[in-house]
């Protein structure tokens, strides 16, 4: 069983150390019979047992593992180092598994740890609240209902109020909190962080036909009350000496989430501000995921007229277009990196020549993106779009996206991916850039027709 380890010694030993830990069906027979002493060792061996054999995550669900789990930690009032030590695997019991996250909210532990640390910042206890943030962060990425759970936890009734149930102060509020009583704690800044996010990001693949409750949580940040708390929030981080990747990567995604709004991204993006310096020097990282995160700063920098304008400038866009060169076989990057210079083109013909010329080569580069992405429906939706973008805006590059047959390879991915939905808006970027250059031959809807006809 390969384990990801920095020293090749280290690796071996982890892999021997894997092998002796028992199968999960095992572990959670022995979940039933151990002691209060002993659940957070078998807990511990868990999370080894999961991450050595991942496909055998849904089965601490199928076998009612985290039934039984939840079960003991509830005679327990969910406190103690059995608590802390389920909260520690839970981004070994959450990662890629809805029906997990599902059974978690659903045994109660969601709320549980929320309310766990509701205690845990009135005590100042800095350990627990440490494994609360990890927690609520993998269970609440890629799950809306865990997410609006989270937001909005309800106190039980009391025996002499007779009222409705009363709101708790909800996890939003819990971890701004947090973030604003540790400012100096590197370690509990990138783990409140990165909750405070998982509860904003619209991450659910699964889509509703109601609002996301991503959103709407996103909403209370952006709120008057509480967005220039958020904002200083991000500052304080951006300025801590010590920045290891996870806390600049989750500074930089949190701050993507807030850059809504003109005024408020002028703020944020302002020559003179704090931010802007930081998100370019993560986009000269060497890093993928701090480059990526850069990226999507900008990307939504973009949005606003003014900041565009900065963002244009031959000095930027040269770095940009570098950074996407440097990390082609990242596709992340190269998804953000696209989507920002699309949106740097919208409705300029000027930029549009500007980035096809011999510093920047966007046609090209977005042929050799599409080449090594093959199967990434969002890479092949932002590049399509940049070219389409940069296409109508100026013959030559047209010319080139005829010369390279690039209609040809859009003509086939349609073709061959019309039917997935994953695929849905790729391919409808791609139908609309081959009609507007008649090159739809072959592809072209089938006219529909009611039942009158």
């Amino acid at each position: 069983m390969a384990v990801e380890v920095d020293e090749g010694g280290e690796a071996e030993e982890a892999a021997q150390a894997d092998e002796e830990v028992p199968e999960l069906l095992e572990l959670i027979d022995e979940v039933e019979s151990a002691s209060e002493e002993e659940l957070p060792s078998v807990l511990v061996k868990i999370g080894i047992r999961l991450r050595a054999s991942p496909k055998d995550r849904d089965l601490l669900s199928d076998f009612e593992g985290i039934n039984q789990i939840a079960d003991i930690l509830n005679k327990s009032n969910w406190q103690g180092e059995a608590m802390l030590a389920f909260c520690r695997i839970m981004p070994e019991v959450c990662r890629t598994s809805l029906v997990n996250r599902a059974c978690l909210r659903e045994t109660g532990f969601l709320v549980a740890t929320v309310k766990m640390l509701k205690k845990a910042l009135d005590t100042k206890d800095e350990h627990v609240l440490l494994a609360g943030c990890a927690a609520i962060t993998a269970m609440c990425t890629a799950n809306d209902a865990n997410k609006q759970v989270a937001a909005q936890v309800f106190e039980e009734k009391g025996v002499i109020d007779d009222a409705d149930e009363k709101p708790l102060h909800g996890a939003i509020f819990l971890l701004l909190d947090t973030l604003e009583a540790f400012p100096e704690s590197v370690q509990l800044q990138t783990e409140a962080m990165a909750a405070l996010r998982s509860l904003v990001v619209d991450d659910d693949t699964r889509k509703s036909e109601c609002m996301p409750s991503a959103l709407e949580n996103r909403e209370v940040l952006l709120s008057d009350k509480i967005y220039p708390k958020v904002r200083g929030i991000v500052e304080n981080a951006s300025k801590l000496a010590s920045q290891p990747l996870k806390l600049t990567e989750q500074t930089l995604l949190l701050l993507r989430e807030i850059s809504r709004g003109q005024e408020r991204i002028q703020e944020l993006a302002k020559p003179k501000g704090l931010m802007m310096p930081y998100v370019r020097k993560a986009l000269g990282s060497s890093e993928a995921r701090l480059v990526r995160a850069a990226l999507a700063v900008l990307r939504a920098f973009a949005f606003c007229e003014d900041v565009r304008d900065e963002l244009s400038l031959s000095c930027e866009t040269k770095g940009y277009v570098q950074a996407v060169r440097d990390h082609l076989g990242t596709p992340v990057v190269c998804e953000q990196g696209y989507g920002l210079l699309a949106n740097l083109t919208l409705r300029n013909p000027a930029m549009a020549s500007f980035l096809n010329d011999a510093d920047h080569q966007v046609i090209s580069l977005g042929q050799l993106v599409l080449d090594k992405h093959p199967d990434r429906p969002d890479v092949a939706k932002s590049v399509i779009q940049l070219l389409w973008s940069v296409s109508r805006q100026n013959p030559k590059a047209l010319a080139e996206v005829r010369d390279a047959e690039m209609f040809v390879g859009l003509r086939k991915m349609v073709g061959e991916h019309q039917d997935q939905q994953r695929w849905h808006g790729a391919v409808e970027v791609a139908r609309q850039f081959l009609r507007e250059f008649r090159e739809d031959d072959g592809v072209q809807r089938k006219a529909m027709y009611n039942e009158y006809y």
